[in-house]
């Protein structure tokens, strides 16, 4: 089977203007609560793995750990997210959402989630699934581009 690489490339060009779209309106609704796009990603991670430490979040969000701890500390500072002290490793910590933080996130997520099923109500399950996997195919790909000399 044949491919048109120009194809695949011009979707990837189309990539940076879709990832600058996605990021100011999800900066739209994450002001509307109070909160960053950082911070709103930092209350995202809690929520989907809640008692995270710091270096989790940052594997999971793909962020460097001195912007994780930034974060981490504005969003403790305004009384978003607790931090314990981790059992298994004394000089680590776990995060949790506290009742403020998961309102926000909640609040956040529901506003997106309604907007997004409106939008998907134009495309087959078929092409939703096949644009999320191919969209994974290229974020390892690029990563692994990434750590090549």
């Amino acid at each position: 089977m044949t491919h048109e690489p120009d194809q695949l490339y011009q979707a990837v060009q189309a990539t940076r203007p879709l990832l600058r779209n996605i990021t100011a309106a999800v900066e739209r609704g994450s002001l509307r609560e109070g909160v960053t796009v950082g911070q709103r990603a930092i209350l995202e991670g809690l929520s989907l793995t809640p008692g995270a430490t710091a270096p989790q979040l940052g594997a999971a969000l793909q962020m460097k750990r001195q912007y994780i701890s930034r974060i981490l500390q504005e969003v403790q500072r305004a009384g978003l997210i607790e931090r314990r002290a981790n059992p298994e490793h004394a000089r680590s910590h776990r995060y949790w959402l506290t009742p403020k933080g998961e309102a926000i996130i909640t609040a956040i997520r529901a506003d997106e989630m309604e907007k997004l099923a409106l939008f998907s109500e134009g495309f087959s399950a078929a092409e939703l699934a096949a644009y999320h996997k191919v969209q994974l195919a290229l974020t390892r790909f690029f990563a692994d581009m990434a750590k090549e000399v």
